[in-house]
């Protein structure tokens, strides 16, 4: 059996039953048009109780799920024997899930899952349509833009295992001394803070609208929908100064439109397309100040790049 330790985001902030936490409920972050938290559940789920759930759920069946995903990262059998201490970050508390980071060791190799964990009842609604989504997206796009999804449970609490992304972080726009414009930020917990270049925002902004119009489907207009950089959805890598963006959450994947039928031609084909990529050029422009401020509009030099991202998706 592995020892599991827990953790609150890091090494730094261990956390078990003696914890002045651990029988506090967890920081809830309202969903847009929800509730209030005190009216969507009635016994909120505390530290402990998530550390427990995750846990039970990773050690079940003889670690089944942690060894499925750590067979399909490593392309060879691993064995119960073969897992090693098991390490399990509370990273963030989000308005649909509460992410955590899972860090295993296999045979002396660390590799790293997230746990997206549904306490609140538009989570536990999302959950499943999203591991619907992930999973059909995997099959249709199979270039490593999503997480893949190893295991899930919507008993007692609704969970799925997926991968992490090491080395990406969110991103948001941000008022800077260097600049005139509003700039892009990276989370990365550096001290002073990433701040991108012209050229790497623009490939940044760029690389997610490929993302999402190439999951676009022009027949039925399935689309990934909502997403929102406030929500920190997109996360970005830096790879020796270039820019690599990821989007870690699909909660849905579904007709912008209630299609009956195929479009009738090529016209209707094309006015389909013009919509989505109106709609996705003005989203792609918006965010919250430093991620939770107020409502701002990305300058006007990401235009071009969203362009280019667009047709290159296509």
């Amino acid at each position: 059996m592995p020892s599991i330790r827990f953790f609150l985001a890091n090494t730094d902030h261990p956390i078990q039953s003696g914890h002045g936490l651990w029988h506090q409920p967890l920081a809830d972050r309202k969903a847009p048009g929800s509730p209030d938290a005190a009216a969507r559940m009635t016994d909120p789920l505390t530290y402990g109780g998530y550390f427990k759930a995750v846990s039970g759920f990773c050690a079940s069946r003889g670690w089944e799920s942690i060894r499925r995903a750590a067979q399909k990262r490593l392309h060879r059998p691993v064995a119960e024997e073969d897992v090693g201490p098991v390490s399990i970050f509370l990273e963030k508390h989000g308005a649909f899930y509460h992410p955590g980071r899972i860090a295993v060791v296999i045979k002396k190799q660390t590799l790293s899952f997230v746990i997206n964990v549904a306490a609140s009842a538009e989570g536990r609604r999302s959950l499943p349509i999203e591991i619907q989504a992930l999973e059909r997206l995997g099959e249709k796009r199979p270039f490593g833009w999503l997480p893949t999804v190893y295991a899930g449970t919507v008993d007692p609490i609704p969970m799925f295992l997926g991968d992490w992304f090491d080395g990406y972080h969110e991103f948001h726009l941000t008022r800077s001394t260097k600049k005139k414009d509003l700039s892009l930020i990276v989370w990365d917990g550096a001290e002073p803070p990433c701040l991108l270049s012209d050229e790497q925002a623009a490939d940044l902004y760029r690389q997610a609208t490929m993302i999402l119009a190439a999951c676009y489907d022009p027949v039925t207009t399935d689309q990934i929908f909502p997403w929102h950089h406030a929500a920190g959805d997109f996360v970005v890598g830096m790879r020796d100064q270039a820019v690599d963006v990821k989007l870690i959450t699909v909660r849905d994947y579904c007709p912008f439109f209630e299609m009956k039928t195929a479009p009738a031609d090529e016209g209707a084909l094309l006015g389909n397309l013009l919509v989505f990529f109106l709609h996705l050029s003005i989203r792609m422009r918006l965010d919250r100040l430093d991620g939770g401020s107020e409502i701002v509009w990305a300058p006007d030099t990401c235009l071009a790049p969203i362009v280019e991202g667009f047709f290159k998706g296509l």
